[in-house]
């Protein structure tokens, strides 16, 4: 089953690199940090869990092994384009919340 391994890696993957991401949009709160990583990880494996369960039956009837291969790359392929799209979304945001904390920082300074 390449759905659950590919979950699995791709959610330890997010949560061990993106504490640094977190840490920089965040002002290094670790509890704040902490949190929405938890917040994260719960959103990208009940998108993903969703997604398997949505697409796990097929209308195309797998004739041979080719056709179970293009049925199976579709639907591998249809998860990722949906993680890496939630995925730019969340560093889309994780970047403004560190552009407004230094224009804060900024304006607090005086600079």
């Amino acid at each position: 089953m390449p759905a659950p391994l590919l979950i699995a890696s791709l959610g330890w993957t997010y949560h061990r690199a993106g504490r640094v991401f977190l840490k920089s949009a965040f002002s290094g709160n670790t509890k704040l940090v902490d949190a929405v990583a938890r917040l994260l990880d719960i959103g990208l494996y009940l998108v993903s869990v969703s997604y398997v369960a949505l697409t796990y039956s097929t209308y195309f009837p797998a004739m041979d092994l080719s056709w179970l291969l293009k049925i199976v790359s579709m639907k591998v392929g249809g998860l990722m384009l949906l993680l890496g799209a939630a995925h730019l979304f969340n560093l889309l945001l994780l970047a403004l919340f560190r552009q407004r904390r230094m224009a804060t920082i900024t304006a607090a300074t005086g600079a």
